[in-house]
């Protein structure tokens, strides 16, 4: 089954927390698994919001 939703938010081990179409929501479930390394996976345009550790030297 295919997911409609634009953003699938993900830890760092690539395990899917939540999807939505909300930017907001998106960022809210993101903020709470920082400590996870959890990133955004946008299906329009990938790898925007994604951050990685080594990004961030």
């Amino acid at each position: 089954m295919k997911h409609k939703e634009r953003y699938t938010i993900k830890n760092n081990k690539d395990i899917i927390l939540g999807r939505t179409n909300n930017i907001q929501e998106a960022l809210k479930i993101q903020e709470e698994h920082k400590h996870e390394g959890a990133y955004i996976d946008d299906r329009k345009s990938r790898n925007k919001h994604k951050k990685n550790f080594f990004d961030k030297i």
